[in-house]
């Protein structure tokens, strides 16, 4: 997601400098952008409390939910949103080339799947609803990065924002598919005590059975792994420039 978020990042930058060359004043471009994206920001917020509601209702599976209907609106926001990012880019081949990932991202799979009425079972549509939420995360990560003067301190919240959306998705699968299956997971609480124990890489006594759960798990371990190395990058590199200033 991260990545995704760099190719737009870099290639609002991109028409921005050749405005500049063009002689054009670029700013009302940063702020069309930064208005998108906050947009992009607040539809992204609007699915993860629709989702949340109805895994912690126990109405994940049902016909016609709420959420389904709310991810097609959001969902043409955000191709809409695309077409208007190819309007201010001069190079568009070149912008749907490197940002195909978005483009998938915000295509609505649920509703595609019901007009298309193709067989799905009810574990394979609820994961379908995290992709246009993933779309919003790259939308945050821009936002941050732009309004953030500190590159470093913009990349540090935006991996931090990353880790934690991430680390709370992989709760709800998890809580989803080993829910009721799993007798150790009786509650959400236990599925936030495996999760704080697994993303540690220390261990949890919650053992997943399903084959979904133990994508989880090592999802999750993965993560761990990938983004506590960047907070101590991060800590040190403050604690240089601290020392820098006091010299």
């Amino acid at each position: 997601m991260n990545r995704t978020a760099d190719q737009i990042v870099a290639a609002s930058e991109a028409s921005s400098e050749a405005t500049v060359r063009a002689g054009t004043h670029p700013t009302w471009r940063a702020r069309a952008a930064r208005v998108l994206n906050a947009f992009g920001v607040f539809m992204a917020l609007v699915l993860f409390v629709t989702i949340s509601l109805e895994t912690f209702s126990g109405q994940v599976y049902a016909e016609g939910s709420v959420y389904a209907r709310v991810q097609l609106w959001v969902c043409i926001y955000f191709l809409a949103d695309i077409v208007l990012f190819m309007v201010v880019v001069p190079e568009r081949r070149r912008y749907v080339f490197r940002n195909l990932a978005l483009i998938l991202l915000s295509i609505p799979y649920l509703s595609l799947v019901d007009l298309l009425s193709l067989q799905l079972s009810g574990e394979a549509r609820y994961l379908l609803r995290f992709l246009p939420i993933m779309r919003g995360g790259a939308a945050l990560v821009m936002l941050v990065k732009m309004v953030v003067s500190n590159r470093i301190t913009g990349l540090f919240i935006a991996y931090l924002v990353s880790f934690f959306s991430l680390v709370y998705f992989i709760t709800l699968v998890f809580y989803v598919f080993e829910g009721g299956v799993n007798p150790l997971v009786k509650d959400y609480y236990a599925v936030l005590w495996w999760a704080s124990m697994t993303v540690t890489t220390v261990g949890s006594n919650i053992v997943p059975v399903t084959a979904m759960g133990k994508v989880a798990a090592a999802a999750l371990a993965a993560v761990g792994m990938t983004v506590f190395p960047i907070f101590t990058v991060y800590i040190s590199s403050l604690v240089q420039r601290w020392n820098q200033r006091r010299v």
